[in-house]
């Protein structure tokens, strides 16, 4: 099994090449179209942030963004970007972890989640979802795009066709997931707003072809 260190490893190396498989598949506009209303100047918590695609989104419909990643490169790199296109006030990267976020309790209405959920171990799925909850303020929203069991082909595996969701390849762990999978380990914390599955082509070889499930979940108050 991929262990933590050979998927950063990865990821650092993803990162510098362009050849995270994010920044080739067309989400966006499914995944703004589940962001709930926000006031303009609200901040969203992006994590796994990664080379600010989906932040750039975001700003540019009126939002502020704090991204979390956990690669010091990236962060440094988006960080010096947005300075020097003078939107460092709307957008600012930490270095952190997923597990253990340097935040207060309850202090953003919105995180979104877009492709990280998928890279982390079972073991450490109800610490996740426990860190979301801690951070986000009552009634906050969390919006998530993990990678779907529907997925016909991805880099030469068949999830639809197995009855295993995980995965192995180039050091990285992934797992995929039907829509009733996502509530079942979500619900004791976060009400099911809305889902949506799309599927989406891949660059990543001719016959690849993979299925996003989205959703929307709104904090649960206790």
């Amino acid at each position: 099994m991929a262990d933590s260190l050979s998927q950063k490893k990865y990821f650092e190396q993803a990162y510098r090449t362009g050849s995270d498989i994010w920044s080739h598949v067309p989400y966006h506009d499914t995944a703004f179209s589940l962001m709930p209303e926000l006031a303009p100047d609200s901040t969203v918590l992006d994590l796994g942030a990664g080379r600010g695609i989906w932040a750039q989104k975001l700003i540019e419909s009126g939002l502020r963004v704090i991204g979390v990643d956990y690669i010091r490169g990236i962060v440094d790199r988006v960080n010096e970007d947005a300075k020097e296109s003078g939107i460092s006030e709307k957008l600012y990267y930490i270095e952190a972890d997923v597990l253990d976020l340097p935040f207060q309790d309850e202090c953003f209405t919105c995180i979104t989640d877009i492709g990280v959920f998928q890279h982390i171990h079972t073991d450490q799925w109800i610490r996740y979802i426990e860190e979301l909850y801690r951070v986000l303020a009552p009634e906050g929203y969390f919006v998530n795009v993990s990678l779907s069991k529907r997925t016909p082909q991805f880099l030469g595996w068949r999830p639809y066709a197995v009855e295993d969701f995980q995965f192995e390849k180039f050091g990285v762990y992934y797992s995929f997931f039907h829509e009733t999978d996502i509530e079942t380990l979500f619900g004791a914390h976060f009400d099911i707003e809305e889902q949506k599955t799309e599927m989406y082509p891949m660059k990543t070889d001719p016959a690849d072809k993979i299925a996003l499930v989205f959703t929307r979940m709104k904090k649960k108050s206790f």
